[in-house]
């Protein structure tokens, strides 16, 4: 009765709470254009823009704990909150990791980065667009359509542009001061990829259940 409720009445119970997700997608957008830029740019431009993904990864928190409070007063089967907030704290997830990302940059004063990773970095940013796609169609995530599909294939093209800017690294050779950080980088980018294709699953997820 309650789901049948929930269905019913999608204006009063369930749009409040889906355009929080839409505002934490869109913030997402806006740090992956951030990290493609920090990425893009010297250690004094990074220094000026990593304050900022920091701003945005604090603001993604607050907008998880709005959307715990909503989901714990929604009418919805327990299975889909879960869910939800499975997806809400992933998509904050992401924004933590470009942070931490930008934090190696700037702590380790890493210079010019591989171009692979600049393209990995542009993937990310494409992820972060289709999801945000995803949120104006929680409500009705069977038309959620090859979402899970688009950011897998975004994920392997990722890891393999991760992959090579590896190689390129180490062929290059050098110092383990100079490796190591280019390194933990190419892992922190790495990581916000995984997380994304964890973010398409879980929607992918509603949408089978929905089905």
């Amino acid at each position: 009765m309650a789901q049948f409720l929930a269905r019913f009445f999608p204006q009063r119970s369930e749009r409040p709470l889906y355009d929080l997700f839409a505002e934490l997608a869109e913030l997402l957008v806006q740090s992956a254009d951030t990290h493609s830029k920090l990425l893009g740019h010297g250690v004094r431009e990074r220094t000026r823009l990593a304050p900022r993904l920091h701003e945005q990864s604090t603001v993604a928190e607050e907008l998880c704990r709005r959307i715990a409070q909503r989901l714990a007063h929604s009418l919805i089967t327990p299975y889909e909150a879960e869910l939800l907030y499975d997806f809400a704290l992933t998509l904050s997830d992401t924004l933590d990791s470009l942070e931490h990302t930008a934090e190696l940059l700037v702590i380790s004063q890493v210079g010019a980065l591989p171009t692979a990773l600049l393209e990995a970095a542009e993937g990310i940013e494409r992820a972060a667009e289709l999801t945000v796609a995803v949120t104006w169609q929680l409500s009705r995530v069977r038309d959620l359509g090859d979402h899970y599909e688009q950011v897998r294939k975004l994920k392997r093209q990722g890891d393999r542009l991760v992959r090579r800017a590896l190689g390129e690294l180490y062929t290059r050779g050098g110092s383990a001061q100079e490796l190591l950080p280019q390194h933990d980088v190419a892992e922190s980018i790495r990581q916000t990829i995984t997380l994304q294709e964890r973010s398409a699953r879980i929607a992918d997820l509603l949408r089978v259940k929905d089905s």
